[in-house]
């Protein structure tokens, strides 16, 4: 007797290829050990005051990147961007969720102060940007954020092109790794930023950025991970996912962080919330069906 045919596999649902992972993981752990080591330090001194006095000029531009570093605005970004791949959202939610358990403990476990309660506000050097925080400093959840968040955009664009099946033009090899670069550079410049605006030592920075080189690949991988995205996919429920970015992208706006945000940058944030409500709004063909994770 033949067997029926079995159901396709949803795209990206079967096990990493852990040895491909493991640069990542141990620059993580590297990373994460170092951070813990040097905390509280005579480097994590110098260097703070090294950077804030050569970068410190530009106080918008990195209170703006330290501002799109925080856990809500990396949400409304990465859902704006991923009415495609909406496993990207999914492994996000449940990376805030670890994550931020994990952050937590360690901070209230060290008790590390932060640099404004070591330098004080009358340094001549030091300099706070935004909030005026003195405790709870190892680690950068800031940090840990943005490297969680580069590590799935990254991990989503190596599973898309494992997934074709077949070698990538020249051109489309060199987007990929561009696209790559970008979002780990930009989770570099939002970890650097949390040392300029004067919230972190350069110890959490690191021991942030190990935290979100591990976190991203295991919460791939987990099956309440994938069982969300295929939730994420049904007609029903996208429809409600658009209609929330908005509403999202304006109070982010509201927030009160100490700086004020500029207005074309309020405008911006609120015209990519509508962006995205109109891209999730869509219902692409076949979008409830269980292998429509592309």
């Amino acid at each position: 007797m033949r067997l029926p045919p079995r159901s396709p596999t949803l795209p990206g649902q079967t096990r990493a290829d852990w040895r491909a992972q493991a640069p990542r993981l141990l620059l993580g752990a590297l990373l994460l050990t170092t951070g813990l080591c040097l905390s509280g330090g005579a480097l994590d001194r110098t260097w703070s005051l090294a950077l804030q006095q050569s970068l410190g000029g530009w106080p918008t531009a990195w209170s703006l990147l330290t501002w799109s570093a925080l856990g809500i605005c990396s949400l409304l970004w990465v859902t704006c961007l991923s009415d495609g791949e909406p496993r990207r959202v999914a492994a996000l939610l449940v990376a805030m969720v670890l994550g931020g358990l994990v952050v937590h403990a360690i901070k209230r476990t060290l008790q590390v102060d932060r640099p404004l309660a070591v330098f004080g506000p009358d340094h001549p050097v030091f300099q706070v940007i935004g909030e005026h925080l003195r405790k709870g400093s190892m680690p950068s959840g800031h940090t840990t954020t943005a490297f969680t968040v580069a590590g799935l955009m990254t991990l989503s664009l190596r599973g898309r092109a494992h997934r074709d099946g077949m070698a990538h033009p020249r051109f489309q090899r060199f987007v990929g790794l561009a696209v790559g670069t970008a979002w780990w550079l930009l989770a570099g410049l939002q970890g650097l930023s949390r040392v300029v605006v004067g919230a972190h030592w350069p110890s959490d920075v690191a021991a942030g950025a190990g935290l979100g080189l591990i976190l991203a690949p295991l919460v791939w991988q987990l099956g309440v991970t994938q069982r969300l995205a295929q939730s994420l996919t049904r007609a029903a429920v996208r429809p409600w996912v658009g209609g929330a970015l908005p509403v999202l992208a304006v109070l982010l706006c509201l927030l009160d962080l100490g700086t004020p945000l500029p207005v074309a940058w309020s405008a911006a944030v609120v015209g990519l919330g509508l962006l995205g409500a109109w891209r999730w709004g869509r219902i692409p063909p076949g979008a409830s069906a269980p292998n429509t994770l592309s």
